[in-house]
């Protein structure tokens, strides 16, 4: 029997050995070894071995056993997990059913197979690294992790009772809807992956568990690669290739090239077909290694709908989409899975493909499509084409509300002279970039307090969800300042394309010309920025599809200058006392009064605040939206301050008026959405906020609309707005929400933030869940008050009613409808609040909350129901 030193060699050879080229390997182990025939022997054995190693759970158990080396160790216990039964066995590892014995949930528990001396090790471990940087509600969770008393490393995941996704969609007669609706969950899933660097590469069915519940999601990451690691050998990708399903490898990976996030594209588009059509693009069962190979790098699939059959009646469209996802020339596939996406929404939402050409027919079929009620209204099949032909011509005239807006994000200016006396500029300029194109029509501008922390575009636009960026340089020489400016498109992972480019020099004092050139090149860049081809500035602006023109302009060159200087400062006293300076000699600068506005507002949060700050705040707000009432940042503002302050009404007014002046802009409809979602009209939450993400699908900014859908027990709604912000406090903390009220306490712990937020009685409510101390759980009860947000106290009174606190969350129900959250009629629909219910006190707040809502009706508008 070979000794643990013995094997310590040999691991350490084959790890070494297995990275080079044939002719080198054989090179290094003749001398690495030196006339021991034994131990070259045992790593050519292992190297042999791992490139016959396949992807765990590829076949069944019983396929399996008469192919293992030796048995694998029975296990009844894994540090606190009880093993409960064995779920399957691969050439890497095998997994069990645990029980984690304190929490009672269940684990699917893997151990590497044959022990710490595996030739697997590495790609084992590499799996579990993998796992451990993943986040994603549709990708299986990595739990714990350790080593047993030999050295046997395991780790611990989450585990799906579920079907195989082709096997779920048969056995449910998934609708095409359905099964569109999975697949994108699935998409979700792998663009997280892509975001973290990592690509599957072995994206298949088999791979990508449904529940009961229809929940995805994605699994074994066990030949993953991250995109950060060293280009593969052409050894090691073969070794790679043989790892994974033949049928849904890409062409480039079949001829030994290296894989890419595009790899991915291709599998995607392979288990798109499988859904659609019943059956794998390409029949391999009965081919060779090589003839597959061949098959996959040179033949074309028949359509989905020709192999589905008429009786599945599937669109060309979708052919279209999932044919591009599959083409063999990575350069004419979907560049991204990002794009894939997009197109799937278009598909799902009526609109024309990016896939397709959009020409006339297409789109107006399209658009019969969207608007087949009055279309149907029409007595003949001319009426509906005069019809389709003159909407046409008027999209042609005008953008349709709905049209998909552009997300740019603005990065500071750098400073490419040698004089730092104008480094403020950087973040001066950008902002008034910023500024000036918020108003464009079919754009919408990432905060500026965002973009500012980024000089890499590609960083920014990926965290921020852009497609496009501005950036910029400039420079102090003699008297003049010199300044650069360009427009760049960054979606995807190609090159970054140049859209726009412009340069100009004014006099270096003169800061009040600079403000007018940087505004009128920057509206000039619009055209490209929306990607229009032939754009002329001057007739779409009398056509109303700019509201630059209602914006305020500085008038006081010192006062502007004062004005940038404060706004490149941290918000402290002294970025104050500048502003206020500022206003003093030039008041009718509406984004002077906005910043004012903003640093009182810092201060009443984490200063000293007080009365004066206070009047500074909501003075500073009357003064900007005034002067500025198509300022989407300002207006924005105003609807918060009067949520938070129980001026419902007057919130509501300022939100609809913003969305009436600027129905193009996703953040109009998504605080007009806020209003209404205080006041207890959750439908008509709903509506706007889904108006809010058909105009800016990527606008995590979007996400508390998560609560209207929470609220409206629209739990699936609810996630996809989550999933903008996918990682962050927020999406766990209202995903502990989710999962509670879909009675599903164990997700719900497990999607426990981090740093649980102390608002809304989260530390009470983790603590029960995790069974802690009775006591303990009594002292994060009573530590829990009101806080200024009514809608925080209504999650809070939810939270506490769960873990039984009834006196306690009736307090802070009460409070949340006297702060001016309605949550009629979500008292009498939430779940989590079931125990309330028979208490007399309880009928009492449902009253109060009844009658504010119905207040706010006949305050706001008679007509909303």
């Amino acid at each position: 029997m070979m000794d643990r030193a013995r094997w310590s060699r040999v691991q350490e050879l084959f790890h070494r050995a297995v990275d080079l080229s044939p002719g080198e390997r054989t090179r290094f182990l003749e001398e690495a070894c030196a006339g021991d025939a034994a131990l070259l022997a045992n790593v050519r054995a292992m190297i042999a071995e791992d490139s016959r190693a396949e992807s765990l759970l590829d076949h069944d158990v019983a396929q399996l056993a008469g192919r293992m080396l030796d048995e694998p160790a029975a296990l009844d216990q894994v540090g606190r997990y009880r093993i409960l039964r064995l779920l399957g066995e691969g050439g890497m590892g095998v997994v069990y059913l645990a029980r984690r014995e304190d929490l009672g949930n269940l684990v699917a528990l893997k151990v590497l197979r044959e022990g710490w001396h595996s030739p697997r090790r590495r790609r084992f471990e590499a799996e579990q690294r993998t796992l451990a940087s993943l986040n994603h509600p549709s990708i299986a969770r990595l739990y714990d992790a350790g080593s047993l008393a030999d050295g046997t490393p395991w780790f611990v995941m989450e585990y799906v009772d579920g079907l195989p996704l082709n096997q779920y969609c048969r056995r449910q007669e998934s609708s095409i809807p359905d099964r569109l609706r999975l697949f994108r969950e699935v998409c979700e899933a792998v663009r997280h992956a892509h975001e973290q660097s990592i690509i599957h590469r072995d994206l298949k069915p088999s791979n990508i568990l449904v529940r009961n519940d229809g929940a995805v999601r994605l699994l074994d990451f066990g030949i993953a690669k991250h995109l950060s690691s060293a280009p593969l050998q052409a050894d090691q990708t073969r070794t790679g290739l043989r790892l994974m399903t033949p049928a849904y490898a890409a062409p480039e990976q079949v001829r030994g090239g290296d894989a890419t996030k595009q790899t991915d594209v291709y599998a995607l588009g392979v288990i798109l077909y499988e859904l659609l059509a019943g059956r794998l693009p390409f029949d391999l069962s009965a081919k060779t290694p090589a003839e597959a190979a061949s098959t996959i790098a040179t033949e074309e699939p028949q359509r989905p709908s020709a192999a589905a059959g008429a009786s599945a009646r599937l669109s060309s469209d979708l052919d279209a989409l999932c044919l591009t996802a599959m083409e063999k020339d990575p350069r004419r596939r979907y560049a991204s899975v990002d794009a894939l996406i997009r197109d799937l929404d278009h598909y799902r939402n009526h609109e024309p493909l990016d896939a397709r050409r959009h020409w006339l027919g297409y789109a107006a079929g399209k658009f019969a499509s969207r608007h087949w009620r009055p279309i149907a209204a029409s007595a003949t099949l001319a009426a509906v084409l005069i019809l389709a032909g003159l909407a046409l011509r008027f999209q042609q005239r005008t953008p349709a509300p709905l049209t998909q807006v552009k997300a740019v994000a603005v990065l500071p200016l750098s400073n490419a002279g040698a004089d730092h006396s104008v480094d403020y500029l950087g973040v001066a300029l950008s902002e008034e970039i910023a500024r000036t194109l918020s108003y464009a029509r079919w754009l919408t501008v990432r905060s500026y307090h965002a973009s500012r922390n980024y000089s890499d575009p590609r960083k920014a636009a990926r965290d921020l969800r852009a497609s496009k960026a501005v950036i910029g340089s400039f420079q102090k020489i003699g008297d003049r300042l010199e300044v650069t400016l360009e427009a760049d498109d960054v979606e995807g992972d190609g090159p970054i394309r140049l859209l726009w480019q412009d340069s100009f020099n004014v006099a270096a004092g003169d800061t009040l010309d600079l403000q007018a050139a940087v505004a009128s090149r920057i509206l000039h860049a619009v055209g490209p920025l929306v990607g229009e081809a032939e754009y002329s500035w001057n007739s779409r602006l009398l056509r109303g599809e700019f509201a630059y023109e209602s914006r305020t302009r500085p008038k006081n060159q010192e006062a502007y200058d004062l004005y940038l200087r404060a706004t490149a400062m941290p918000d402290t006293p002294a970025a104050r006392t500048l502003i206020e300076r500022s206003l003093q000699l030039d008041p009718g600068y509406a984004p002077a009064w906005i910043a004012l506005n903003q640093l009182c507002t810092g201060d009443n949060w984490y200063g000293k605040g007080g009365q004066d700050t206070l009047q500074c705040e909501n003075t500073a707000l009357e003064h900007a939206s005034k002067l500025d009432p198509d300022n989407v940042w300002i207006a924005d503002s105003v609807v918060v301050h009067d949520v938070e302050t129980g001026h419902l009404v007057e919130a509501y007014r300022s939100g609809e008026e913003l969305a009436r002046r600027r129905p193009d802009h996703p953040t109009a409809h998504f605080y007009l959405a806020y209003a209404l979602r205080y006041a207890g009209l959750l439908d008509l939450a709903e509506r706007e906020c889904n108006t809010a993400i058909r105009l800016d699908p990527q606008d995590n900014g979007l996400r508390s609309c998560a609560n209207s859908f929470l609220l409206a027990g629209d739990y699936q709604r609810a996630k996809d707005f989550l999933r903008l912000d996918r990682g962050s406090e927020f999406e766990r903390a209202i995903s502990m929400d989710v999962a509670l009220r879909e009675g599903k306490p164990l997700e719900a712990l497990a999607a426990e933030p981090e740093a649980a937020p102390s608002w809304a009685g989260f530390p009470a409510l983790t603590a029960y869940l995790k069974h802690r101390p009775a006591k303990e759980i009594a002292g994060l009860v009573r530590a829990t008050e009101p806080v200024h947000d009514p809608e925080m106290n209504y999650f809070a009174a939810a939270h506490l009613a769960y873990i039984g606190e009834t006196e306690a969350a009736l307090n802070l129900l009460r409070a949340a409808v006297a702060g001016g959250y309605c949550s009629y009629p979500a008292v009498d629909s939430d779940p989590l609040l079931a125990p309330l219910r028979p208490s007399a006190n309880f009928a009492e707040i449902r009253s109060l909350a009844k009658e504010c809502r119905e207040r706010f009706v006949r305050a706001a508008n008679p007509s909303l129901p």
